[in-house]
């Protein structure tokens, strides 16, 4: 029997991301410790994997850990893996920002430990055929994938070559089953080895190979548990002599091998993010069979996929900026590639969504580089344009103006995203409430107006806990009667059928674009040959934007209201409604400075609650995640036949006065 050959790699520390606490933290407690047994065990042979924020914290505030790295790569002991500088998603990411964070992470690999890598860690084992071109033009020989991408009768203890219109590359595959267990016996872990290779190998094999990547954390778990400074004192039984297993790199490795097997990868993901990407927030077998991508995952999370839309959107500005200031080009790059990780996506390597918190915080990145690329060409010129957006096969509304972008969706004629361009995330990217996790389901998107029609009875239901029984127009797809894009106006109309009595009701949406904010028109017509009488209500739902310790709780916005002439101030802890009277809402962003001037054309209803959002995350128990403030104007109307009514609401974005 061939000797088996084991490639042992160490994963980047993704969960810490930029935040210096947990990189210390994890530091102290798994790094640190991996260097010194690495160095006390010289037969021990390691691949490392870092992301750029990891390496630089590393150089700059343990430079003894770069020293001990230099001199572990000297004995040849290590080899450090590359990848893209921010933990990218690759398939989601445009060509030129793939290859830029790849040499960004190539050229401080070397600059700062004095080689460069040849093999790349992939965030997830997230994939896709198309990124072997991209591969190839950094000069990245061999990747990392997870062995549940690739089908079971070609896992057979060799390396893969995988090919794209004419490229290849080398392939390891990673095994997750054969990870020891922090109280097996080292005898069982290595006879288990054994027994892997004998049920998969291939007899002319001359070199086999398995390639096991132990996460951050878990290397970490192995190191307290004395697992591995056992495994280098074990000696092994005579049925399984000790030269059976031999511990290499991956480049010593391929340089060397020989046989490989032709294989076509399919898009796929590692299993623990792919079993969340069937129903929301719910672990699910494949009973389909066909791998999962990274799209069907963002089709199945709204809000996840809506950041993906904004980081296009933003990908294509900076690609389409020619000429002008290009340091502030090149910041806009940075900033995009910040937005990029995969960790504002996805918690890894739990697989669920990523929280509220990470991506506002991408948002934030995505509106700086707006800023930014705006400054460097100048593009002050403020417009209206359509286009399939987020390519549902529908026409969005963009509103490219100087001081926010907005995008208008025909689903709902509403405001997905609102975005001022200084200091600010998207206050428009609130999430929808699921029964499973919040009591009620929504059925509809939160975003800004959002109108609904429904009868009077639903108002106390509507001001206790914002649930309508059967709403109209939020859930109506909308089209367009006219657009003026001089005058930046969209002009959309939606339809439906009011109560059980199915009266025909239409709704005509004027949305003006200004350089202060946004002006909404309504006319509400009753189409039947019978009175309507009901509710109708304008909801603006303001997530949760900032979630430092002072702005928890609800504390992120305060609101003021004029209601019959007198101020009256929200309490979070007290309803806060009114059935009348109520001329102008005055909501500040205390974290950003910010204030929204809210002021409908007549006297109107208001209601004003925090609904709160809770999501698993670290563990299958639900927990708040997020938090959104839902501001409703309302009017009980009564349109007789063939008549309309028409109500407007002005919302401008001011600055807060110090």
């Amino acid at each position: 029997m061939s000797q088996l050959n084991v490639c042992l790699e160490l994963a980047a520390d993704i969960s810490s991301g930029k935040d210096q606490s947990l990189l210390e933290e994890n530091y102290q407690k798994i790094f640190k410790g991996a260097l010194t047994f690495l160095y006390s065990h010289p037969d021990f042979y390691l691949s490392i994997a870092f992301t750029g924020p990891q390496l630089d914290y590393y150089e700059r505030k343990h430079p003894e850990s770069i020293q001990l790295l230099k001199d572990l790569l000297l004995r040849k002991q290590i080899e450090i893996i590359g990848g893209g500088y921010y933990a990218p998603i690759f398939p989601l990411i445009y060509p030129r920002d793939r290859s830029g964070q790849i040499e960004k992470m190539s050229i401080s690999i070397r600059q700062t430990l004095g080689k460069r890598p040849c093999g790349l860690y992939l965030f997830g084992s997230i994939w896709d055929p198309m990124l072997i071109t991209s591969f190839n033009s950094t000069e990245m020989s061999y990747v990392f994938l997870d062995s549940t991408l690739i089908a079971q009768k070609y896992l057979k203890c060799l390396p893969i070559i995988t090919s794209e219109q004419g490229k290849s590359l080398k392939v390891l595959p990673t095994y997750k089953n054969l990870l020891p267990e922090e109280k097996e016996s080292k005898k069982d872990w290595t006879k288990r080895l054994s027994r892997f290779y004998e049920k998969n190998r291939i007899e002319d094999c001359t070199r086999p190979v398995v390639s096991i990547s132990i996460d951050f954390d878990y290397f970490g778990r192995l190191l307290s548990s004395g697992f591995l400074n056992d495994l280098f004192d074990f000696n092994l039984d005579s049925n399984f002599h000790e030269k059976a297993i031999n511990y290499t790199l991956p480049h010593d490795y391929l340089c060397n091998a020989v046989d490989f097997l032709p294989v076509y990868i399919p898009a796929g993901m590692e299993w623990n993010i792919a079993q969340w990407a069937s129903v929301p927030y719910t672990k699910t077998e494949n009973s389909s069979h066909f791998p999962l991508s990274i799209h069907d995952y963002l089709n199945i999370y709204p809000q996840n996929n809506r950041l993906y839309e904004r980081m296009m959107y933003i990908s294509m500005l900076i690609f389409q900026a020619k000429g002008g200031d290009k340091m502030r080009k090149a910041s806009a790059t940075q900033s995009l590639w910040q937005a990029q990780s995969g960790t504002n996506f996805i918690c890894y390597p739990e697989g669920v969504p990523a929280p509220a918190e990470l991506r506002q915080a991408a948002y934030r990145n995505l509106n700086e580089a707006e800023r930014f690329v705006r400054d460097a060409s100048k593009q002050s010129k403020e417009s209206l344009t359509t286009y399939d957006y987020n390519g549902d096969g529908l026409n969005e509304y963009i509103a490219f103006m100087e001081r926010y972008n907005a995008v208008v969706s025909l689903k709902g004629g509403q405001i997905t995203d609102f975005n001022p361009i200084k200091s600010s995330s998207n206050y428009a990217a609130s999430i929808s409430a699921i029964e499973k996790f919040d009591g009620f389901t929504d059925g509809y998107t939160r975003g800004f107006f959002v109108e609904h029609l429904s009868s009077k009875g639903d108002l106390k239901k509507y001001l206790d806990n914002n649930q309508i029984s059967s709403p109209m127009f939020s859930k109506t797809l909308f089209t367009e009667r006219k657009l003026e894009i001089k005058r930046k106006e969209i002009h959309l109309e939606g339809r439906g059928l009011f109560s059980e009595l199915e009266i025909p009701v239409s709704l005509r949406k004027n949305i003006t674009f200004t350089q202060s904010g946004i002006n909404v028109q309504y006319i509400l017509r009753n189409e039947s040959e019978e009175e309507l009488n009901g509710l109708f209500a304008v909801e603006l739902n303001f997530a949760q934007t900032r979630f430092d310790k002072e702005y928890a709780n609800g504390a992120q916005y305060s609101v003021e209201i004029i209601q019959n002439e007198e101020l009256k101030q929200f309490d979070q802890k007290k309803k806060f409604s009114f059935n009348n009277g109520v001329a102008f809402i005055h909501i500040t962003d205390t974290a950003d400075k910010r204030v929204f001037e809210i002021e409908p054309n007549e006297l109107a209803g208001f209601s004003c609650s925090y609904l709160s959002f809770k999501r698993p995350m670290k563990t299958p128990e639900p927990e708040e995640t997020s938090r959104t403030l839902i501001s409703s104007l309302f009017w009980e109307i009564n349109i007789a036949p063939g008549m309309e009514k028409e109500k407007s609401i002005f919302l401008n974005i001011v600055p807060m006065k110090k």
